[in-house]
């Protein structure tokens, strides 16, 4: 039965609107490549400041102050390294998660 002025045409191109794209899903993973090499980074640099001890005193005397001074430091210079390609850990991640998810 057709009802008049009633077609489906609306409600599947609707449906396949809503449905995120390949090119979104492929950017969203991107992301969070970029993200978990920012992690990782940030951590290299914790462990690296860890190793090479602070027995001068450090760059503003030491200090809890001088610890998130240099903690956030470390973050924000992982957070650049990596949006601007960082070691290569987020495309090689990319590249795996992409090939698996075909």
């Amino acid at each position: 039965m057709q009802i008049q002025g009633f077609t489906p045409e609306p409600l599947a191109q609707a449906a396949t609107s809503s449905a995120p794209s390949q090119m979104q899903e492929e950017a969203k993973l991107q992301e969070a490549c970029k993200e978990f090499e920012t992690l990782f980074l940030n951590q290299m640099f914790a462990q690296m400041r860890k190793c090479a001890g602070s027995e001068g005193g450090g760059l503003m005397g030491g200090g809890q102050g001088e610890e998130m001074f240099q903690s956030m430091l470390d973050q924000e210079r992982a957070k650049s390294w990596a949006q601007e390609g960082g070691v290569g850990l987020a495309n090689i991640l990319f590249q795996q998660m992409k090939d698996q998810q075909l």
